[in-house]
């Protein structure tokens, strides 16, 4: 029988196949806020949606293109069908599909396909994160100079007033700080050592709830920007190897 894991896998993996034999070919729209949609996007979501209600269909289910459907069990499926967009849409790989269930408030199975390299990360609550079914743990770094910090942000003008003030910051003390684009995407490379943390400003559900969940399971650490547990309902984020957590926290609350 089939797990709930199993199902997601399946249905990650679906979507991320059709993203990538529609790369370079998808249409591209634009939002009310200006931000990309191509039809590749509301595909993916069409596809996952299809394979969880399938096996689930008393859950809840919220995504980036489609929105809420509110069922029955008290469990809520999380999607970002195209995690990337911008990128997707001019050619650049970096873009994944994710997807996180939650109960209880609280992402209890994350799953993150990366289509252009063909990897699998996921997690379980308490039962640690994977990529392709090895395990991974975060980096031992403990100098912020040393480390190399990646970050996303909002649209609305308040993100991007914060983040540049945050990049500010960050760009004193280390050269290795990068923007690139995927934030599911960046969780999982924090959560297997690539980078050493992540940080967004103006977060949505869909970006980060199956990406935090990875990172936790790889040993890392999860706050909001003020050092708070993060919870969905969160507009910052701060994730880490943890070794690095604190003195990131204070240098950008200084």
């Amino acid at each position: 029988m089939k797990t709930e894991l199993d199902i997601a896998i399946e249905a990650a993996m679906e979507a991320g196949e059709m993203l990538s034999r529609r790369y370079g070919k998808s249409k591209v729209h634009y939002k009310a806020d200006r931000s990309i949609v191509t039809e590749a996007d509301l595909e993916s979501e069409r596809r996952i949606r299809s394979i969880l209600k399938a096996s689930f269909p008393g859950d809840s289910f919220l995504g980036e293109e489609m929105g809420l459907r509110r069922g029955s069990s008290g469990r809520m499926w999380v999607i970002d069908p195209l995690d990337g967009s911008t990128n997707y849409s001019i050619h650049n790989p970096f873009f994944s599909v994710s997807i996180a269930l939650i109960v209880s408030n609280e992402p209890v199975l994350g799953v993150v396909f990366y289509p252009c390299q063909e990897e699998l990360f996921y997690a379980e609550r308490g039962l640690g994160a994977r990529l392709d079914g090895r395990r991974i743990r975060v980096s031992s770094s403990t100098s912020i100079g040393s480390s190399t910090i990646t970050f996303c942000h909002g649209r609305d003008p308040a993100s991007i007033s914060k983040v540049s003030e945050i990049f500010g910051k960050l760009k004193r003390v280390t050269n290795r700080v990068r923007q690139l684009g995927a934030a599911s995407l960046e969780l999982c490379f924090t959560a297997c050592g690539r980078v050493d943390a992540f940080l967004m400003v103006g977060v949505k559900s869909w970006d980060v709830a199956a990406g935090t969940l990875v990172v936790e399971e790889a040993g890392g650490k999860v706050t909001d920007l003020s050092g708070k547990r993060f919870l969905d309902t969160s507009t910052t984020l701060l994730a880490s190897n943890g070794r690095i957590h604190s003195r990131l926290l204070k240098l950008l609350s200084a």
